[in-house]
């Protein structure tokens, strides 16, 4: 039995008075742009207001003496901007969408006083950032939700960006054809890599997923020309947030199953099946049977204030070892043969009883799938079995200080192991049977900041 405990974390840190650091601005979002008048001019001292409308929080600001502001440690969701008011007009920007990662430029011209503007813009995401010179493509919620995606795991999305491939058959995924090894994983800012290799955590456990998809809203995998806050690999950077509380109720509850009925046979397993004595266990499913079920729940616990956020996310797995030798293992002498894959009395060696070679025979013909007699075996049962818990609470102190803390708890179970592979050629009947003791992974996550402090700094 193996165990990975990761401990919730909780930091506090009362003021930023320096440059943040990568894990503490890799999960947010900044809004920034340049006020003018209708000549042009720079506008100084020109009040802006910031809403986030999914929790009512509110950010209040005057630009510099180069008329220009900036917004960073946004949460990612959806704002309304308010530029000008006193001596100028109104510009009301409604529906604004942040990403993460995403410096989204928001700019005006104001006109005289008495004129009030409001201007209503789609969330759809601009082209081109002119900002950041990074080469990255964000999967957003509705991507996430709705696109249909093997054993519901959301690294496989980070599938749809350019030049990123499958690296091996582990999970792994190469950037550029940079070896998948040298990337890096964050989640909500923290690193989310394992301390041997750069591998996702979670990965070499064997658990099919570390975070439930209903946890993740959304996340963006960068190729090239990295922003200052991103580091430590030659690959690509995946930066993940998760999902949090709003003052909406929302939630959803799912269920999926895969049932041997509902899936065809192997095609290489059914010709080698059916062909050349073929052992009949090939004909059964890898997986026998497959359950992935759950959900998520999120909403106010204090309005504008306080949000709360929990996913539960259950998998069941249940198959057979599908095992076949092309090795020739009976009791029945062959006879002189130069084979190498021949087993039978006649190749025991005169140092050893009739006895001994014959229980030896019938040994490697159990571990051939086969009894004694040559009757095919049952194939062994795999069994695997993983719950997730993940609970999120975040608090909005006031304009400046926003708090939150979450907590990824995965149990995995591998009773037996569970190698993905469906069947097995020229090795051990057991190969699959790596331990007799269940094989229980606890995998948390912590995260080094939960809480923020920050004041609007200028260009």
């Amino acid at each position: 039995m193996a165990k990975l405990n990761h401990p919730l974390c909780v930091v506090f840190a009362a003021t930023l008075v320096a440059a943040p650091a990568f894990a503490q601005t890799a999960g947010t979002g900044t809004i920034a742009g340049t006020l003018t008048d209708t000549t042009g001019a720079i506008v100084p001292g020109a009040t802006v207001v910031i809403t986030d409308t999914d929790t009512g929080a509110i950010r209040n600001l005057s630009t510099n003496s180069d008329g220009q502001y900036n917004v960073t440690f946004l949460q990612p969701g959806h704002y309304e901007v308010i530029l000008g008011g006193g001596s100028f007009g109104k510009i009301d920007r409604k529906n604004l969408t942040l990403t993460v990662g995403q410096i989204l430029t928001i700019d005006g011209a104001l006109a005289a006083a008495g004129t009030s503007t409001e201007i209503t813009v789609s969330s759809t995401a601009p082209l081109l950032d002119t900002d950041k010179t990074e080469v990255s493509q964000t999967v957003g919620q509705q991507l996430i939700s709705n696109l249909p995606v093997n054993a519901r795991n959301w690294d496989t999305f980070v599938l749809l960006t350019p030049n990123v491939v499958p690296d091996g058959g582990s999970g792994l995924v190469s950037f550029h054809g940079v070896s998948g090894l040298y990337n890096q994983n964050y989640v909500d800012g923290a690193n989310n890599n394992q301390m041997l290799f750069a591998e996702a955590r979670g990965r070499a456990s064997g658990a099919p997923y570390v975070y439930s998809l209903d946890s993740i809203k959304e996340f963006q995998a960068e190729t090239s020309n990295y922003s200052a806050e991103f580091g430590q690999a030659a690959g690509g950077q995946v930066n993940a947030i998760t999902k949090s509380g709003t003052n909406q109720i929302h939630g959803d509850l799912f269920y999926y199953l895969r049932y041997p009925a509902l899936n065809a046979l192997d095609p290489f397993s059914k010709w080698t099946a059916l062909h050349n004595n073929g052992n009949p266990f090939l004909l059964t499913q890898p997986i026998h049977q497959q359950q992935q079920f759950g959900g998520s729940a999120g909403g106010p616990i204090l309005k504008d204030k306080l949000f709360g956020f929990f996913t539960y996310d259950g998998f069941r797995r249940v198959g057979d070892v599908l095992y076949y030798t092309t090795a020739n293992v009976s009791q029945t002498p062959s006879g002189p043969t130069t084979s190498t894959t021949t087993i039978t009395p006649t190749q025991c060696p005169t140092t050893i009883t009739a006895t001994m070679c014959t229980s030896a025979i019938a040994f490697i013909q159990q571990l051939s799938g086969y009894s004694a007699t040559g009757t095919p075996l049952a194939p062994p049962t795999r069994f695997s079995k993983e719950n997730i818990f993940f609970p999120r609470i975040d608090y909005q102190m006031n304009e400046k200080n926003h708090f939150f803390a979450n907590f990824n708890f995965a149990d995995f179970d591998s009773t037996n192991g569970y190698s993905p592979n469906p069947t097995y050629s020229n090795t051990s009947y057991s190969t699959n049977l790596k331990d007799l003791a269940p094989q229980i992974v606890l995998l948390g996550s912590r995260h080094p900041y939960l809480c923020r402090r920050d004041s609007p700094s200028f260009h």
